[in-house]
């Protein structure tokens, strides 16, 4: 059962998981494909249970200026507050490059949760680290310097997702300037000013046709993210 391998459900019997895929759909979008957008209804939950690829949770306002708030690989879920409280998404969810989707109907979920209190107790695990990093952006963004920011997102992302390479820490999806500007609310150009300065100083490695980003120097980034400059 490929629900298995979810965070989320990994504590649930056959009979649970079984329930939980009964009416369920498994999806492949398209790479940059909006999978819901903010204000929609809610009516499922999603795993991503295959794919090297990853889902961008974000929203665009009315001057299309984005903002890129968390990405998600396989075994996680997204799409689930609006569901538990019968609201809107609160956000946009976009598929980045190849993802496999199981879309869990709405009141399947709810069931689960009101019936198997391992989900319940994974699902609170899941939110409390979720809104301990949204409070961390919203602190960084009222009392931090923008290069600060830039190096706990990228410490935040080689931690998550990083794959050793020759030449260090590489991220394994794929990360355009733009996209790092997204994640900070900042601009493309200061994004751009801080990679070439981290370059210089041989911090990082961006392959910009790629948009791959390999940390060369973690500690020389933790220096940063303390207000410090490795001498």
């Amino acid at each position: 059962m490929p629900l298995a391998s979810v965070t989320a459900f990994k504590g649930m019997t056959a009979d649970g998981l079984k329930r939980l895929e009964q009416g369920s759909v498994v999806q492949e979008p398209r790479d940059g494909v909006t999978i819901f957008a903010q204000g929609d209804p809610a009516d499922a939950v999603y795993a991503i249970i295959g794919g090297d690829g990853h889902v961008r949770i974000g929203a665009i306002d009315r001057h299309s200026k984005a903002l890129m708030v968390e990405v998600f690989g396989t075994g996680e879920i997204f799409g689930e507050m609006g569901v538990i409280d019968s609201g809107t998404r609160s956000a946009t969810a976009v598929a980045e490059g190849r993802v496999r989707l199981q879309k869990i109907r709405g009141p399947a979920f709810i069931e689960a949760l009101a019936t198997c209190p391992t989900v319940g107790d994974a699902l609170c695990r899941m939110l409390v680290q979720r809104l301990r990093r949204t409070f961390g952006l919203f602190q960084d963004a009222t009392f931090e310097s923008l290069e600060v920011r830039l190096a706990r997102q990228v410490l935040y992302l080689a931690e998550r997702e990083g794959r050793p390479s020759p030449q260090g820490v590489r991220l394994a999806n794929r990360f355009r300037q733009a996209d790092l500007a997204d994640l900070l609310g900042a601009t493309t150009r200061s994004i751009i000013t801080i990679l070439n300065a981290w370059r210089a100083a041989d911090l990082v490695v961006y392959d910009t046709d790629r948009a791959v980003l390999t940390v060369r120097d973690i500690d020389a980034l933790r220096f940063i993210t303390n207000g410090e400059r490795d001498r």
